[in-house]
C-alpha cells in the first residue's frame, strides 16, 4: 500500500503485517473492528457476537481487550472503536 501510494485501509490479524502496517501509517481494521461493525448494522446480533467470542477464544484467537464476560462485551459494543 506504501509503495503504491494506495489510500485505504488493511484487514488482517497477523501481528507483524499490522505492525508493519501501523509503522508505515496504514490503517489497520481488526477482525473485531469488523465484527463491531457487522453487529451495530445488524448484519449480526450480540448474542451471536458473544458466540463468536467464545469459539475464536477456545481457539487462542483472542476478543477485543477488556472484554472479559458478556456485560463488558455489550460495554465494549457501546462506545466508538479506539
Amino acid at each position: 500500500m506504501t509503495r503504491r501510494s494506495v489510500d485505504g485501509f488493511f484487514v488482517t490479524d497477523d501481528r507483524e503485517a499490522k505492525r508493519l502496517a501501523r509503522k508505515n501509517s496504514v490503517l489497520v481494521v481488526s477482525t473485531w473492528d469488523l465484527l463491531r461493525v457487522a453487529a451495530k448494522h445488524g448484519f449480526v446480533d450480540r448474542d451471536t457476537l458473544w458466540g463468536y467470542l467464545q469459539t475464536l477464544r477456545t481457539s487462542r484467537r483472542g476478543g477485543p481487550r477488556g472484554v472479559t464476560d458478556r456485560t463488558s462485551l455489550d460495554k465494549w459494543m457501546d462506545h466508538p472503536a479506539s
